[in-house]
């Protein structure tokens, strides 16, 4: 009997483009998933992918520009978030279905308001469950699901291994966006002992005392550096927004890494995609050929678990 193949899509807001990138590559290797187990834009992605929008979803994605990115949201400030979504998914509305009516196993997971646990969406409309999913707290309205009020999966479960193990995967490719995470390095002392990078030096004169000369004068530079690297950290402090960008990532490398302890993948892919605010919308290229990148490489060892 074949083995079942499930894929995980994480959590990582504009990251998630990296997620087409996963499939594109399952695509062009001749690997179908039978089970897609979605957080947050991995939500997104694996529920276009399955309704047969993802051709119309990466064009859009790939258009997208900085301010441009800001016209497809409706800003609306009420009690439940800075904007609503609805205006988006509706879009994608034609392409609907059942999760119940896919070829492929899917679920998503969101975390209740009311009691602050997971919620396994494994029924009903796709597009609705994607939407519950990526309903990032406080930016965007929190959605209203049976008798739940629902915000981001990643608050419970941003690599839901579990759910992809409980809708029958026996093989498990789990793409975590937050493994690497953007933290503020330039406030991470260097460790003792390690060299300053040296960026003036002056011509190797010929002879010993040429040699002697330039030793002297690029520890000097180097001794300056340091100096005035120290002051600058001294002065400096974590800023408002990068801050909140920094703490959402470790939040989210914890909580995956303390889940992925309980249920391992088979395979774990972790772009590194440090440098990639989760606001970049605008980045769709890039993104898509890293995530294709990351998954070709494990290629060999994907297919040695399926056999």
């Amino acid at each position: 009997m074949a083995k079942k193949l499930g894929l995980v899509l994480g959590s990582g807001a504009a990251r998630g483009w990296a997620h087409v990138g996963v499939l594109r590559a399952l695509e062009e290797v001749g690997i179908k998933p039978d089970v897609i187990a979605g957080c947050s834009v991995g939500a997104l992605v694996g529920g276009a992918y399955l309704i047969g929008a993802l051709d119309e979803f990466e064009s859009w994605a790939r258009e997208l520009k900085p301010i441009s990115a800001l016209d497809k949201f409706s800003l609306k400030i009420q009690r439940g978030g800075l904007v609503d979504t609805r205006d988006m998914f509706e879009a994608f509305r034609d392409y609907d279905k059942n999760i119940e009516e896919l070829d492929i196993s899917f679920g998503a997971v969101a975390a209740d308001l009311g009691t602050g646990e997971e919620i396994e969406l494994t029924s009903g409309s796709v597009i609705d469950a994607a939407r519950a999913s990526s309903a990032i707290p406080v930016l965007f309205h929190a959605v209203r699901h049976q008798q739940y009020w629902l915000v981001d999966g990643a608050l419970a479960n941003p690599a839901p291994v579990s759910l992809a193990k409980k809708l029958g995967a026996d093989v498990v490719i789990s793409v975590d966006l937050n493994g690497v995470p953007r933290v503020l390095d330039r406030f991470d002392p260097p460790a003792p002992g390690v060299p300053a990078v040296i960026t003036q030096s002056t011509a190797l004169k010929p002879g010993v005392s040429g040699a002697i000369t330039k030793l002297i004068e690029d520890t000097q530079a180097a001794m300056r550096q340091q100096v005035e690297f120290a002051k600058a950290r001294a002065k400096s402090s974590p800023r408002l927004f990068e801050t909140a960008y920094a703490a959402a990532d470790i939040f989210q490398m914890q909580l995956a890494r303390a889940n992925a302890r309980a249920n391992p993948p088979d395979i774990l892919l972790q772009p590194d995609m440090r440098d990639a605010m989760p606001t970049a919308f605008d980045r769709a290229d890039e993104f898509i050929e890293e995530g294709r990148n990351v998954l070709l490489a494990q290629r060999s060892k994907i297919e040695a678990l399926l056999k």
